[in-house]
């Protein structure tokens, strides 16, 4: 046996896992292999150190609580995919909503629908931005649609 197969066995071979033939296979290979005799050794520690240590007994209600949390996460994640789910509707509502309106037919350019919505903000800028800003309009700045500032 080659000692990669012999190491991933070892743990099962401890614990007398493995067929009788594979048994008797591993012994062979670990009297001439100091190497996966080594390992051996070390999973022999570990599971004697893992023997000191004392078996604690789970509360009363140990099993009630563990239950009782697994039904909370599982509840928490299902909310969770209900809020995703609506705002992935929403989303995709908005974006059909605009890809209809914009593109509507006649119209051959979007832009067009921009150049009245440019006309209405710069007249609301310059009525409002009177009763906002007062005397000075510079407080007031709006970009168009085309990429131009308005004052």
């Amino acid at each position: 046996m080659r000692c990669n197969e012999v190491k991933r066995s070892l743990s099962a071979y401890f614990d007398g896992e493995l067929s009788e033939d594979k048994m008797l296979k591993i012994k062979e290979h670990l009297k001439y292999c100091n190497s996966c005799a080594s390992e051996l050794r070390k999973i022999e520690r570990i599971h004697g150190l893992m023997e000191s240590f004392p078996v604690l007994e789970a509360g009363p209600y140990f099993e009630a609580q563990v239950i009782e949390k697994i039904e909370r996460e599982s509840t928490r994640k299902r909310h969770h995919l209900g809020l995703k789910l609506a705002i992935g509707f929403a989303l995709g509502g908005i974006l059909l909503f605009l890809v209809t309106f914009k593109y509507q037919p006649g119209q051959n350019e979007p832009a067009q629908s921009y150049a009245s919505l440019d006309t209405y903000l710069q007249e609301y800028i310059e009525t409002s931005g009177r009763h906002i800003a007062g005397n000075d309009p510079g407080l007031i700045t709006a970009i168009s649609s085309t990429g131009e500032t308005a004052r």
